[in-house]
């Protein structure tokens, strides 16, 4: 999407049909151009009445921003919102299958043993969430990876680490074979990862914190 003033919600790359029979085409409308794209039309709404439309996307999150405590948290939240589901989108594509051999994936299994215990721990971290969260894998570089939980649409701190993959909690995001079943939801998910694109974004991560 344009990260700078006036924001615009990106188009989905895939049809509303690309991921049947695990998500429906009513239920990824609804999540894009509905929530998703209001997200967007109310993030511009908040910049002009604060006067910040000269800050981008990143800076909204990031930035010390002089506005009070609930203002701020609105800004916050509703800009998390839009950077959350736009990296949300950007994750999946439907013509992934089993995950490549490449730097992430090679990552991934020096630091739980194996892709399939790595999924299975986001199964887990997910069911231990409680409420309406993000599950994200991040990056610190050299550092390493690590699963990392926000509440409502906090997007993870992006001063210190690089998202890699993220995974909506909410329940409007559930795939519709998964409603209230998490864990199947997350296993689903699973399945249309972007391997190639994730993997760009890790590379980049081991330059960007040092």
């Amino acid at each position: 999407m344009n990260q700078t003033f006036p924001f615009q919600s990106d188009a989905l790359p895939y049809s509303y049909a690309a991921l049947m029979p695990y998500c429906d085409a009513n239920t990824l409308y609804f999540h894009h151009d509905q929530y998703y794209t209001d997200a967007v039309y109310r993030l511009n709404k908040l910049v002009v009445a604060h006067r910040l439309t000269g800050l981008d996307l990143r800076q909204l999150l990031t930035e010390k921003i002089a506005l009070p405590p609930d203002q701020l948290s609105v800004l916050r939240d509703t800009a998390g919102l839009v950077f959350n589901h736009q990296f949300y989108f950007g994750c999946v594509c439907t013509a992934a299958g089993a995950p490549p051999i490449n730097p992430l994936t090679q990552a991934l299994v020096t630091t739980y043993g194996s892709i399939d215990a790595f999924r299975q721990l986001m199964v887990e971290a997910a069911q231990s969430a409680v409420g309406s969260n993000w599950l994200w894998l991040v990056s610190e570089g050299r550092k390493g990876i690590h699963l990392v939980i926000t509440p409502n649409n906090l997007a993870v701190d992006l001063n210190s680490v690089s998202p890699i993959l993220g995974v909506d909690l909410w329940e409007h995001a559930y795939f519709t074979m998964n409603h209230f079943d998490i864990a199947a939801y997350v296993r689903c998910w699973f399945r249309f990862i972007d391997w190639e694109a994730a993997n760009r974004r890790y590379e980049a991560s081991l330059t960007a914190w040092k």
